[in-house]
């Protein structure tokens, strides 16, 4: 064959290879536009199966027999149901499906499918507590890290405890992320037992950052009895931890922290004496006041604007101070004292 009929042949050859590939995108795009159209129709078929259930039409639960194997369906529509419906409604809703078994399909969803669909069945099983629910979401949480701190979550939502421990201990092995949604999560836990977070500030294993996070949690608890524990951490060797214990200390706005505050305006980190400025502020520690003023020539700005915004926090007193700092020829207090009274109208 000449030369010129091979390339006759590949140029064939590519072309149809190009027609059978556009063919097969088209195909796929058809099949999944038919998929989607599906699954919008049986969810609103399942959307209208549980208004009627709400309206009191208890048989309206039988239309949702066909759909009860379809975990992520079902998983998606609860979710969304869940986050409007309270009260009775609610409870109509969840005994309408556990009349027709879908708890089953979403514990036997737990462990198969794409890592959307068992997120979404873990979180609606919390909707069906009980023993089932509880085993399965804690072999789930024990299992698989990928679905540990949702499995661990659902566990909460459905009433059942989750250790501090527990949080910090995966945490530590590296089982869990320390993410901002694991922040959160670890603060809900700690503000409802806030000893248990005291307790486990005596660990050794625990790294700055998971220490910084604890010491955040204990701090939104609200409860003046971890101000000593909290105090205790404002000396710690780690700048980081400092700064989290004494921020901290100013979200409780409890007088005894006085002495870890005044503490943390001397310390020889910026960033613990800015997180020493702002508690001031924020606990009105008006006897902090000339030391406040002092830290308005200090060397790093930000101390000098976080003592600056304290001082406006403090009534008079703290004002007069702002003025008088105002007049200094000293720029860095001149300045940081000119913008917060700006700031303040004053």
């Amino acid at each position: 064959m000449s030369s010129l009929g091979i390339i006759w042949l590949c140029a064939l050859a590519l072309a149809l290879l190009a027609l059978g590939w556009m063919s097969g995108l088209i195909l796929q795009r058809v099949v999944q536009d038919r998929a989607q159209r599906r699954r919008v129709a049986d969810r609103r078929a399942v959307e209208k199966a549980l208004v009627a259930v709400m309206q009191g039409r208890a048989e309206a639960a039988f239309a949702l027999r066909p759909f009860r194997r379809r975990a992520r369906l079902m998983s998606e529509t609860l979710l969304d149901f869940m986050s409007v419906v309270r009260g009775h409604d609610r409870e109509v809703v969840v005994a309408a499906l556990e009349t027709v078994g879908v708890q089953q399909g979403l514990r036997a969803r737990l462990r198969r499918g794409s890592m959307p669909g068992r997120l979404a069945a873990i979180e609606a099983l919390a909707a069906f507590p009980g023993s089932e629910t509880e085993k399965a979401l804690r072999d789930v949480a024990r299992e698989s890290p990928q679905l540990r701190l949702t499995a661990l979550e659902a566990l909460s939502r459905a009433g059942y405890d989750v250790p501090v421990r527990d949080l910090l201990d995966a945490a530590a092995q590296g089982d869990l992320r320390a993410s901002g949604r694991f922040a959160e999560f670890l603060r809900e836990r700690v503000v409802e037992h806030p000893q248990a977070g005291v307790g486990e500030l005596a660990r050794t294993d625990l790294s700055p950052e998971l220490r910084v996070l604890l010491l955040e949690a204990l701090g939104a608890s609200g409860d003046y009895s971890v101000i000593t524990a909290l105090a205790a951490n404002a000396s710690h060797v780690d700048a980081a931890v400092r700064a989290a214990a004494v921020r901290a200390l100013g979200r409780l706005q409890h007088p005894a922290g006085q002495a870890a505050v005044a503490a943390a305006l001397d310390d020889p980190d910026p960033e613990v004496r800015a997180a020493g400025a702002g508690a001031a502020g924020e606990a009105r520690l008006g006897r902090l006041a000339d030391t406040l003023y002092a830290r308005l020539s200090d060397d790093a700005w930000r101390v000098r604007f976080q003592a600056a915004a304290a001082l406006g926090k403090l009534g008079p007193a703290g004002l007069e101070r702002l003025r008088q700092a105002a007049a200094l020829p000293d720029p860095a207090a001149q300045r940081a004292a000119s913008l917060t009274l700006a700031e303040l109208g004053a």
